[in-house]
């Protein structure tokens, strides 16, 4: 954890240093003070439809596994999002298999598994957005290439992780085949990692179910731009809705990279980056992406500390829920 910490670290650093390279801190808080704070509320309820949307749409992916109602998906869901949140490198992904592990005996690897689906659901997604924006406004060429890098990764994975869900079988022959020279003590954890992974795999053979999280996800990053939409008038910005997404995309894309706990720095500057480009000045953009941070992740990380006593666990079992093994000895609902 160390290591990620001081990686995560080293590139928010970095990303500060460009983000304000350059601009005047007084027009900053000049903005920050005249910004028409009225709209935190609408930007605020549309952040936790997000989060609700996430939580029900990670409930489909788990179904194979483990079944929750609405509630324990928001409570756990609310707990795993305010972890990633918290922790650097996005460590905090590992909170909500171990919530799962607690509370249903299926192992991490299993639930690590729907977590992954979840990110590539989101990937494609938002390559769809990105697409929907070229077609209107245009972006720097970088944002451009690493859309298409990513567009390219994530559809790979999701080819992959499709074939391992349909040939469940070969596949698990193939491992085993694979790894047959390995000494027992590092052979059968190894198969039983891929078998509890290949098993939190199952819903995607579900062509309707599959078809059904996709839309979700798309509607999913639809609302989250709204967010950003909104507190343009906030900062009265004259930009459109399709400025919006266009911003949207490059923070996400930014927030992939490792960083410092709550994505410092690599929210702020993809999102002055974006801003820019739309021939907002660089102060008034980051006003505009410190706002916007501390919006979007407060709400989240409230309802995270809100849902821990529910859950019978405490700030300290969450950050450790990262080195957790699973034992082999956890059932796969």
């Amino acid at each position: 954890m160390k290591k990620n910490l001081v990686i995560g670290l080293i590139i928010s650093g970095i990303c500060v240093f460009f983000a304000v390279r350059g601009i005047n801190f007084s027009e900053v808080a000049a903005s920050l003070k005249s910004a028409s704070y009225g709209y935190l509320v609408p930007v605020i309820i549309v952040v936790v439809l997000g989060l609700y949307l996430r939580c029900y749409r990670w409930g489909i992916i788990l179904r194979s596994l483990a079944s929750y109602d609405q509630k324990t998906l928001f409570s756990i869901g609310s707990i795993g999002f305010m972890a990633v949140c918290v922790l650097p490198a996005r460590l905090g992904e590992f909170a909500r298999p171990y919530l799962v592990k607690r509370k249903s005996g299926v192992r991490m690897s299993a639930t690590m598994a729907t977590i992954i689906v979840e990110r590539v659901f989101d990937l494609l997604a938002l390559m769809l957005v990105l697409f929907a924006v070229l077609l209107k406004v245009s972006l720097p060429p970088e944002i451009f290439k690493a859309g298409i890098t990513m567009l390219t990764i994530s559809f790979s994975l999701f080819v992959v992780l499709i074939f391992l869900a349909v040939k469940k079988e070969f596949s698990l022959n193939t491992i085993e085949r694979i790894t047959i020279a390995l000494p027992p003590r590092i052979k059968q954890p190894l198969l039983r990692l891929a078998h509890s992974f290949i098993e939190g795999l199952q819903m995607l053979p579900d062509i309707k179910k599959t078809l059904y999280v996709g839309a979700l996800s798309f509607v999913i990053w639809l609302v989250v731009g709204l967010s950003n939409y909104v507190l343009f008038f906030a900062f009265s910005f004259d930009l459109s809705l399709i400025n919006a997404y266009a911003i949207l995309v490059v923070v996400a894309l930014g927030v992939m990279l490792p960083a410092a706990p709550g994505f410092v720095g690599t929210y702020h500057y993809a999102c002055v980056l974006g801003l820019t480009a739309f021939g907002i000045s660089k102060s008034a953009a980051f006003s505009y992406a410190v706002a916007l941070h501390f919006i979007q992740l407060v709400p989240v990380i409230m309802l995270g500390l809100i849902f821990l006593p529910l859950e019978h666990l405490s700030l300290a079992q969450v950050v450790a829920s990262e080195a957790s093994e699973d034992d082999g000895n956890g059932q796969q609902g």
